[in-house]
């Protein structure tokens, strides 16, 4: 729906209208389409059919609710029989519900514009839907009567009037206010000028840029405010902000109300999963006569959100004004963000198969994608698009009592489990050991995938997938029980044929055998084609973050070419403000870290000594922190030690930060895990934390996994060892010492221990940040180098 101002029209394609008047019924459960596949099928079966058929453009201009309304779209018609052809792709055998009622909705809006167009009384629609499994098609047909289409039609637009006065209000006054609105702070910070430029530049333009912008720069405005600043220039349609975690989310909400405290009138909301915002949880997707709530007012709802004025609607206003009108709090928070400028949510909403949003992603538009934390985007992608399967998973339904004796699935479950054992065996039979248990164990990875794994996986995803529908039809008690085992099972199920699917010379499918029991996974290798497929859903994409260094790599692995741009922005910081050392003589190699771990404990003692204060030492793994606290605190009593403990609770996480919060001039020293819950999206500023020690080079773990990834860089940019180890490893050590410094008055020091931080592959992989950094030999010339460090900072 856009309004235009010159026209005083409001232009409709047909689809969204449907999409309107159907608002509040939920897409089926399933996996995106592929790119493209509906297409060629179409040709070829109007082809097969000797169907003379044209694609002919269609437009209707009507009011409503005293509005003008310009209905388009483009139909498919037999020029032999001036029939509507309505086609629908299905990754099932056979159309759902669902697919089956927006078919005939936008064959009935279709076929009112044609028979407007040529007087008709009748119009003949014909449905096909093609399925992408079983590649065979299904047809029906029927003949409306011209009463029946206008009615229908009146329907439509009946919902559509409601959403009118926001759409002109977004054309009239919002996105002029973005056009003109000022920077929100009196002076931008030294790097951020550049950033908002190249920015703006890219986001209007098309394309991606790649950015690396140390902390303190103030990226989420340094985002946010060019790309709202290219919608009210009419460059954009509208502008997704997607993050990792709840506290990016909120400070994208109080730039947003920064922006509106300086003019400018914004429409923002912040997305929440359907588990967080339902005190009902997935009744509906068990069955909707078991959801309270209704959809019938929910244009109402939306409505009053809209007028509610907030700037930015959360999951908390969301759930209060959907319990005033007995609606689903996540459907409204949906329905209302079409309304909106700026939609902040969840990476998984672009990037997961499984959670994606279909309203916006499926087609894509002229969207700018704003992706913060985009250094942690390549590892989700790679879990989403991987995906295991074992022989005794397949074969769990046999022993499900509640399945019953009759069951299609339990009946097939143990012969399939069966079958996909003698596919594997014969793969992973030569690399069979006996390990120190005497258990035979083994594994083997390969790229060439068995074609009996194909049809076995699709076979029981459709057998289960029938099993299914009968059961949710079903009147008996134990049926939605049975429903929910066989969703839980099929969710398994096809996420391992989805990959299966996918699989090309960017995967790799390993065999694993231990004691009998054998198992497959599916592993993505190369995340930058499916990053790069997703991020076309939209016009232009900034992908940034504080650590996004080396900017090369992760422009590779991050969907990138090099006709994109990146960009490294300075730090607003005065050099003089960090003291960025390296302790080079002192090894952490696994082989020797026992050896070494009294060299670390002095180079931590003559960080610590050196000015009171709070400190985090950062450790490759949980028994290295623990040996390395165990010794600290045994030579050095008196100092507070805190540690962190594998599966902290929330609780737990708060007490932890909250010495870190104390006034108390002491000394506070706490023994941290890289990579883990305090290396990244903590913010302890000011005195709160004035120095971290990381220990190490935050090398992955060696692993099948990390090896092939390894091996497939090299034959791609013989820089496997850096692509697989060497690069995700710094990060985790960029990202430790972020910790450090997060306000513009912040003064710290940052240690690294490891003697190959002088190795040539790791100078060549710091950021401009290090450019000052200096190589320590020993612990009591660090102490003299941090001595002098602080006594700078009191004298400056």
């Amino acid at each position: 729906m856009r309004y235009d101002e010159k026209a005083k029209k409001i232009n409709i394609d047909y689809r969204e209208l449907v999409a309107i008047a159907k608002r509040g019924i939920s897409a089926p459960d399933s996996f995106e389409d592929e790119a493209g596949s509906l297409e060629r099928p179409r040709r070829a079966l109007l082809d097969t059919e000797g169907k003379e058929y044209h694609d002919t453009p269609l437009a209707y201009e009507f009011s409503s609710g005293g509005y003008n309304f310009l209905l388009s779209g483009e139909a498919t018609l037999d020029l032999s029989e001036e029939e509507i052809l309505i086609f629908r792709g299905t990754e099932k055998q056979s159309p759902t519900a669902e697919q089956k009622s927006i078919a005939r909705a936008e064959g009935f809006i279709l076929g009112f514009m044609l028979r407007e167009l040529r007087q008709l009384e009748y119009v003949k629609i014909c449905y096909y839907y093609l399925s992408f499994v079983i590649g065979e098609k299904s047809k029906s047909e029927e003949r409306v009567s011209k009463t029946q289409l206008k009615r229908f039609l009146t329907r439509c637009t009946r919902a559509a009037e409601k959403y009118a006065a926001p759409e002109i209000e977004r054309v009239t006054e919002r996105l002029p206010s973005m056009r003109s609105m000022p920077f929100p702070y009196p002076k931008t910070r030294e790097g951020q000028s550049e950033f908002i430029r190249s920015a703006y530049r890219v986001l209007a333009r098309g394309g991606k840029l790649y950015a690396s912008a140390p902390t303190g720069t103030g990226k989420t405005v340094s985002a946010l405010f060019p790309a709202l600043r290219a919608l009210g220039d009419g460059r954009v349609e509208k502008v997704f902000y997607f993050t990792p975690k709840g506290t990016t989310a909120l400070a994208a909400r109080d730039c947003v109300n920064l922006m509106c405290e300086h003019g400018a009138k914004i429409k923002a909301a912040i997305l929440s999963s359907k588990d967080a915002l339902c005190k009902n949880g997935r009744l509906c997707k068990s069955s909707k006569r078991l959801c309270p709530t209704s959809l019938s007012r929910l244009a109402d709802a939306t409505l009053s959100l809209y007028k509610s004025g907030e700037a930015v609607v959360t999951r908390e206003l969301c759930g209060k004004v959907a319990a005033e009108y007995s609606v689903c709090p996540h459907e409204l928070l949906l329905t209302y963000s079409e309304l909106c400028d700026l939609v902040v949510l969840d990476i998984n909403y672009l990037f997961d198969p499984t959670a994606y949003l279909r309203r916006y992603f499926d087609e894509g538009g002229k969207y700018a994608l704003l992706v913060d934390e985009a250094h942690n985007l390549s590892e989700r992608v790679r879990e989403a698009y991987s995906a295991t399967l074992s022989a005794e998973e397949l074969s769990a339904p046999s022993s499900v009592e509640i399945l019953g004796p009759l069951s299609p699935t339990k009946k097939a479950a143990e012969a399939s489990a069966r079958v996909f054992y003698e596919i594997l065996y014969p793969l992973v039979k030569e690399e069979l050991r006996e390990d120190k248990n005497s258990r035979m164990v083994g594994a083997t990875h390969t790229s060439q995938l068995p074609e009996r794994l194909y049809t076995l996986i699709d076979e029981l995803v459709s057998l289960a997938e029938g099993e299914l529908r009968d059961t949710v039809r079903a009147k008996d008690n134990e049926a939605e029980a049975r429903a929910e085992y066989l969703r839980s099972y099929l969710a398994k199920l096809r996420q391992f044929a989805y990959v299966l699917a996918r699989f090309d010379d960017a995967y790799e499918m390993f065999v694993f055998f231990e004691d009998g029991k054998i198992s497959a996974k599916l592993f993505c290798l190369d995340t930058s084609p499916v990053i790069r497929e997703r991020l076309s859903k939209g016009h232009s994409a900034l992908l940034f973050s504080a650590t996004l260094s080396p900017l090369d790599y992760y422009r590779a692995i991050l969907g990138g070419d090099r006709s994109d741009e990146i960009l490294e922005v300075d730090s607003p910081f005065d050099p003089s403000q960090l003291s960025i050392t390296v302790m080079d003589k002192i090894s952490t190699r696994y082989s020797e870290r026992e050896d070494t771990l009294a060299a670390v404990c002095r180079a931590i003692a003559a960080t610590v000594s050196a000015r009171r204060g709070n400190y985090m030492i950062f450790s490759p793994s949980f028994a290295y922190s623990e040996a390395l606290a165990r010794i600290f605190s045994s030579k050095y009593p008196k100092i507070k030690v805190l540690s962190q403990r594998r599966d902290m609770s929330a609780k737990e996480k708060r007490e932890f930060l909250g010495e870190f919060e104390k006034e108390d001039k002491s000394y506070l020293v706490a023994f941290c895990v890289m990579g883990g819950i305090y290396a990244e999206g903590i913010d302890l500023a000011g005195d709160s934390l004035i120095g971290a020690v990381i220990v190490g080079i935050g090398l992955p773990t060696l692993s099948y996994e990390r090896e092939a990834i390894a091996a497939y860089y090299d034959e791609k940019y013989e820089e496997g060892k850096q692509y697989a180890y060497v690069y995700p490893g710094i990060n985790r050590v960029f990202q430790a010492a972020g910790r450090v410094i997060r306000r513009e008055d912040d003064r710290g020091v940052i240690v690294l221990i490891d003697d190959r931080f002088d190795d040539p592959i790791y100078k060549k992989s710091l950021p401009k940040l290090y450019s000052g950094v200096k190589f320590i030999p020993s612990a009591k010339e660090l102490r003299a180098e941090l001595d002098e460090f602080w006594k700078s900072a009191e004298d400056a």
